[in-house]
Formats: C-alpha cells, structure tokens, sequence
C-alpha cells in the first residue's frame, strides 16, 4: 500500500489539485446561476443602455407601488411636481416604469423615481451630467459626469445636490431647466448615450467575466480528456515523468487556472471598488 501510494505521488496531488479547481470553478457556476434569468437580462440591457428609448406613458397615469410612493411623497413636501411617467420595455419581462417630477422653483433639477430609488439629475451645456442618488448608487467622477449617493434622507440627497449645482455651475455656466416630458425625454437620452454604461460598470464586467471563464473551464474539463493524449507529445513520451493520467490532470490545473484567477480577480475588484465607494460616501454626509 505504501508503495502504490509513493508511485502515484503525483497523481494523488494532481487529483486534490484538480478537486480543488473544480470547487472553485462549482462556486463561481453557483454565483452565475444566482443572477437568474431577469439578472443576466438586466446586465445585457445595461450594456445596451445607450441604444435604449424609454417611452413617454404619462397617459397611462401608472399609479405607483407603496415603496416608491413613499419617496414621491418626500419629493412633493421638498417642492417637487409631477412631470409624468416613463416605461422602458425589455424582453421576458414587464416594462419598467419610472416617475419623473421637477422642482417648482428650480426646474433645472429633475427628480426620477424607481422602486426604492431616487435619482436627482442636472444637466449642463451639451452633455455635462450631474447625479445624485439616494438611497444607493456609486460614486463616479469624471470630467463631464458626477454621480454621487446620499444614504441617509431624500431631503439631505436633495440638499447635496443643490450643493454640486452650485460647483458646477461656477465652472460651466447655469443648468437646462426641464418644464415637460419632451424636455425631459431629450436629456434623459443625451446621459443615457454618453454615460449610461458608466452605472454598475464594475458588476456588469465582473459577472460578464466570470461567466466567460466558467465556460472556458467547463469546455477544458470536457474538451482535454477527449482530445489530449500525452503519448502524442514527445517531450511528455520519453521523459516518462508522467504517467498519461497525471499528465491529462496536471494540464487540466493548468489551463483551468486562469479561468479561476481572473473569475477571483473580476470580483474581489468589484468588491474593492465598492467599499471605495462606501467609504467616499461616507465622506459626503459628513
């Protein structure tokens, strides 16, 4: 027993080796079929964002679901009104709907609510974008685009918007007023053309990424035991340092292992990236 064991060694680590590979590459699966169907939708949608019309349905007079209900009634006791309503189709799944008010006062800033979200947005000159979210969102900044989430009140999400207009204004002029839904309409898609991929850039490529590199490891398990015979290569023949299984095993680690870094590393970007985000936004509501 003991000396079978110390002849097949290396089989035996290249076998831990392998199973430790497969957990690996299992985990990242589970993680892909997590998303779901309607998640993976989304992440195609997002990439198509900027080839996307939302449609006026104002006519429709959407009421809207208690979640989003709650944060229309904050906008209207900050000063906001009723613009209308936009819906954006997407396949295998009902339209999305969104409410779109304006400040009384300061028209030039819009206020579209989603669910649970509200997004404060302002443009200025061709297409300098500035945004705020509430209750969550990113922290993006960029020459001609600002996007920065306030987590605690509408009111205070508001207030750090006002704020940003007033930088902002200093450098490139005063903000677009938006009185309708056409005015409303015509900005939407100039942001949605320039920097509309800009919003949850970081997950849509990390999970685009770990689905190419399941499948790439899922083709090298199937495709090399099929096609890979060692005593083919040379090198591997005379050298007699491995026996054709461990040969096969050693190659599979081998070409599975970029699949796992860069499904590891897509993420635990991601996840970097985000805390940054967590720790700027904190910054904000000080």
């Amino acid at each position: 027993m003991i000396i079978y064991l110390q002849q097949h060694i290396p089989l035996i680590l290249g076998l831990i080796a392998l199973a430790v590979s497969l957990f690996e590459l299992l985990r990242s699966g589970q993680k892909i079929l997590k998303i779901g169907l309607n998640g993976w939708i989304n992440i195609i949608m997002t990439l198509l964002s900027k080839y996307i019309r939302p449609t006026n349905a104002s006519h429709l007079l959407i009421s809207p679901p208690p979640i989003a209900q709650k944060n229309i009634e904050a906008l209207k006791s900050i000063g906001f009104r009723r613009l209308g309503e936009i819906q954006i189709k997407y396949p295998f799944q009902p339209p999305l709907t969104g409410w779109i008010f304006a400040h009384l006062e300061r028209p030039q800033i819009q206020a579209g609510v989603a669910w649970k979200r509200i997004e404060f947005s302002t443009y200025f000159q061709d297409n300098i974008l500035l945004v705020t979210d509430f209750p969550n969102g990113e922290h993006i900044e960029m020459p001609n685009y600002q996007s920065h989430t306030i987590t605690t009140t509408v009111a205070d999400a508001y207030r750090h918007h006002l704020e940003q207009i007033t930088k902002f204004s200093l450098k490139y002029g005063q903000p677009h007023p938006l009185r309708n839904m056409t005015d409303y309409l015509h900005w939407e898609l100039v942001g949605r053309k320039n920097y509309g991929v800009r919003k949850l850039q970081r997950w849509v490529w990390a999970n685009i990424v770990r689905l190419i590199a399941f499948i790439y490891g899922c083709l090298v398990l199937i495709l090399v035991p099929i096609f890979f015979d060692p005593q083919n290569i040379p090198v591997i023949s005379h050298a007699g340092l491995f026996y054709s299984q461990e040969a096969v095993v050693y190659l599979v680690i081998l070409l599975i292992l970029p699949a796992i870094v860069a499904s590891r590393y897509a993420n635990r970007r991601a996840v970097q990236q985000t805390h940054k985000d967590s720790r700027m936004i904190s910054k904000q509501q000080k």
